[in-house]
């Protein structure tokens, strides 16, 4: 799910195992970044706006995965 500005992307897939990958640029210059993070090192804001932009049809697994 892509939760960027029009500049730098921010991108985060979710997966099964509790695990997220994360892609994103941290400015201009460094562009195309990517870490691994565990749903529970997301905050809340950050997880709430996931499950927003999150497909009506992954809502419910979506939540599960982020613990909401």
């Amino acid at each position: 799910m892509y939760l960027g500005n029009s500049m730098l992307d921010d991108d985060y897939t979710l997966y099964e195992d509790g695990q997220v990958k994360r892609f994103y640029d941290r400015n201009q210059w460094s562009l195309n970044n990517e870490e691994w993070v565990e749903v529970k090192n997301l905050s809340d804001r950050i997880k709430q706006k996931l499950l927003d932009k999150c497909p009506e049809d992954y809502k419910n697994k979506a939540r599960q995965l982020l613990s909401l």
